[in-house]
């Protein structure tokens, strides 16, 4: 019974030093090693998409959304400023 319980502790105890982990510094790494390089690239990949998809949902919940599809969607600018025209 005590073997399971201290089994049983030991890993939620496990699983959640592992949850709350800190995100790793890249400073442990020589600044012109390839290990340091990949870890910044990690980091900026992760950090990117994090912004990108807040990014899009500003963009989505915004008026500017409209007129970027009538933007990307017309083939010169005189057909976008009619269709901006026609709108109003």
């Amino acid at each position: 019974m005590k073997k399971k319980l201290l089994f049983k502790f030991f890993f939620i105890l496990l699983i959640s030093t592992s949850l709350f982990a800190n995100e790793t510094s890249c400073n442990q790494f020589d600044k012109l090693s390839a290990k340091y390089i990949e870890c910044t690239a990690k980091k900026l990949k992760t950090s990117t998409g994090e912004k990108l998809s807040a990014g899009k949902k500003k963009l989505d919940k915004s008026s500017l959304k409209d007129t970027w599809t009538k933007f990307k969607s017309s083939k010169n600018g005189k057909e976008f400023i009619e269709k901006l025209k026609n709108d109003n």
